[in-house]
């Protein structure tokens, strides 16, 4: 709201010479009554000051073909005179002083003939007020009223009436520094497409036809730059709408013109012109209320919130009010009041600001009916509740008004707010590696993770799966403390304990509250090798409504051990030096893979020695019952020894069969 002036309004309108009329704007309005009658209506609109002359004539009203520009007749409306008027401007809020604009208002009928050619009719006169900031020598430039209407003739098919721009507006002048909206509010009874622009204003003419003279703007001014502006945007009309915006940055009086074309079907009819002048003051403007609050605000199901309502005036000591309105919102079951403390209210962690306790300072905060809340300087709300599963998905509309007490329009302010209901985010797995490459014999451990960032009181479960991995023969129990919480030491790499609350274990499905922990630990084997590759799959949710789950996949692979064969020896000495004792395969085996059949005979045909393991070793001994003597031996041997594999991603092994009959020396 305006509240006041910050300087002494000079008078607006001074006088020029002693009879000067001072005019301030005005225009036409024509409404065609019959085949060929017309109402005429002319506002002229002037500067009220007791110097200036109060003599409104227009006696010598112009009317021309609209084509030719042939005068057709003039008629006078001085003795038609309907309405006089001061015109009072501004609002409850704010009075403009030394300002004063009077309203004139004629009326008559006017008969015409059929003209294809359609009609204008122009009335002018002098003069304008000398302090006009945006027009040279002002005090000496006048003022033509014009409006252009079409062939009576339409009567037959509805007639025609003008754009009707009304009365001169009570919010007739500017503030500077301030963004500002005109709207004339322009009707047009016969539902007319109207087209609006910015003109340059016309001067007077002495019942002249077309092209009229316009007055001359100062330097620096024009139709594109009416305020003089220098960093904001000039004034602007909205060609659809009419509405003008502008901001404008100087002290001053400032004159402008809009222009109003009618269209039917494609077809201009006419168009009139409103001439104005606004007076730009050093207003003093009342900001209106701040509402603190997000457009939106999610929340969790089973998520206990609170969401705070700050709505401040910045003047600091206006009553304000605030309205909350929702229909599908409880209002009075959320509502959290502050408690009293002293002369102040309390609310604590306002606005999740971490501060303990809040006083605002405030005189008095009432609630009038259900959501209607009135404080000075301030008022806080809170609305505190805990989403159920049923309101998953649900969105809250709630529509704030805030506005200081005794005004309306500029102080007012609204917002829209959106409560949503919505899922809780899923669990976050972490420490999952997504490919492992083992080779036999090696340990491992997998450590996993699940943890609920948001709503620490969900329960959580892991569960592992896969089609070939054994989770159950791999899986590590936690260990249980002397408080019966169970926990893992140095899990995930951390030198710390990881503690879990409420920990259950049921199915190879462990769950927590808040965040729940696995470990898993296997040797790599033979049969780790055989199954050459392994699809791991992790799932993780949690107890709440609508939770998603969370899958993460690993995969290992096992590269199998590459063995090496080597020449089949064919003498040794068992002497026990520590040098070839035992007769053996040179080279590495593949104990996954290899196969084996031995057996080595004397010179007569007896079996000393007989194995199935590639890996085997003969110390010369026979079958337990002695040395045997050195000399010649008979070895047969059939199996496979030292397999390699190919170089596909996916190892395919190639045994290196050993199959043969040799003849080896004993030494000793």
């Amino acid at each position: 709201m305006i509240k006041h002036i910050f300087i002494s309004i000079f008078f607006l309108f001074t006088v020029s010479s002693s009879f000067a009329t001072h005019f301030v704007g005005g225009n036409f309005a024509v409404c065609q009554t019959g085949a060929n009658t017309f109402d005429i209506t002319l506002r002229v609109y002037r500067d009220c000051a007791p110097t200036n002359s109060t003599i409104i004539s227009p006696s010598s009203i112009c009317v021309f073909d609209a084509v030719t520009n042939a005068q057709i007749t003039n008629f006078s409306m001085t003795s038609n005179q309907i309405n006089q008027q001061v015109l009072t401007l501004g609002d409850s809020c704010y009075s403009p002083s030394g300002i004063c604009v009077e309203e004139y208002v004629f009326q008559t009928t006017l008969f015409l003939n059929d003209n294809p050619n359609g009609y204008y009719m122009t009335w002018d006169d002098c003069c304008r007020n000398s302090i006009i900031t945006n027009m040279s020598s002002p005090g000496s430039q006048g003022m033509t009223y014009y409006v252009q209407i079409p062939d009576p003739a339409l009567w037959a098919s509805g007639g025609n009436c003008t754009p009707d721009f009304g009365s001169y507006p009570t919010n007739g002048y500017l503030c500077i520094n301030f963004d500002q909206t005109i709207d004339f509010n322009v009707t047009d009874a016969d539902g007319d497409d109207l087209v609006f622009s910015l003109v340059d204003p016309l001067n007077n003419n002495s019942c002249s036809p077309k092209p009229f003279p316009t007055c001359p703007w100062s330097s620096g001014y024009s139709v594109f730059n009416v305020l003089g502006n220098t960093t904001n945007p000039n004034m602007t009309i909205d060609s659809q709408t009419g509405i003008i915006t502008c901001h404008p940055e100087n002290l001053g009086v400032f004159v402008f013109a809009v222009k109003v074309e009618e269209w039917r079907n494609g077809v201009k009819l006419g168009e009139v012109i409103r001439d104005l002048q606004y007076s730009s003051l050093a207003c003093s403007i009342d900001s209106p209320p701040e509402i603190t609050l997000s457009d939106s605000v999610s929340v969790y199901v089973d998520d206990s919130i609170c969401v705070d309502v700050l709505v401040k005036d910045n003047d600091g000591a206006d009553t304000i009010y605030l309205n909350v309105v929702s229909n599908d919102f409880d209002l009075q079951g959320t509502y959290l009041p502050p408690l009293p403390v002293g002369n102040n209210l309390q609310y604590t962690n306002w606005m999740n600001s971490g501060n303990d306790t809040l006083f605002p300072h405030l005189d008095s905060m009432v609630i009038n009916g259900l959501a209607v809340y009135q404080g000075v300087g301030s008022i806080l709300l809170r609305y505190c509740w805990t989403p159920l599963c049923e309101d998953l998905d649900s969105n809250y509309h709630v529509n704030l008004l805030a506005y200081s007490i005794g005004c309306s329009g500029s102080d007012t302010t609204q917002k829209a707010v959106v409560f949503s209901v919505v899922h809780d985010p899923p669990p976050t797995i972490l420490n999952v590696p997504d490919t492992l490459v083992l080779k036999l014999g090696d340990y491992s451990c997998i450590d996993l993770m699940a943890m609920d960032s948001v709503n620490i009181t969900d329960t959580l479960f892991l569960q592992p799966s896969s089609g070939s991995f054994d989770f159950i023969e791999t899986f590590v129990p936690p260990l249980v403390n002397s408080n019966g919480d169970y926990y893992y030491e140095d899990f995930i790499d951390d030198d710390s304990t990881f503690v879990m609350s409420n920990y259950t274990y049921s199915g190879f499905t462990p769950g927590a509250i808040g965040k729940v922990g696995l470990r898993f630990c296997w040797d790599t084997d033979c049969e780790s090798v055989f199954q050459k590759e392994f699809n791991l799959t992790y799932f993780a949710y949690s107890t709440a409504c609508g939770s998603d789950t969370i899958t993460l996949t690993s995969f290992i692979q096992v590269e199998p051990p590459v063995g090496v064969v080597e020449e089949v020896p064919n003498i040794f000495s068992p002497n026990g030096d520590g040098n070839n004792d035992v007769y053996k395969l040179i080279g590495e085996s593949d104990p996954c893979y290899d196969f084996m059949n031995v057996t080595i005979y004397n010179r007569w045909g007896q079996k000393v020695f007989e194995s199935t393991d590639s890996e085997f070793e003969w110390d010369g001994t026979h079958k337990g019952k002695g040395n045997c003597k050195a000399g010649a031996y008979f070895v047969i041997i059939d199996g496979s020894y030292g397999s390699t594999y190919t170089n596909d991603v996916i190892p395919v092994r190639v045994p290196n069969i050993v199959k043969d009959e040799y003849y080896i020396q004993l030494s000793r």
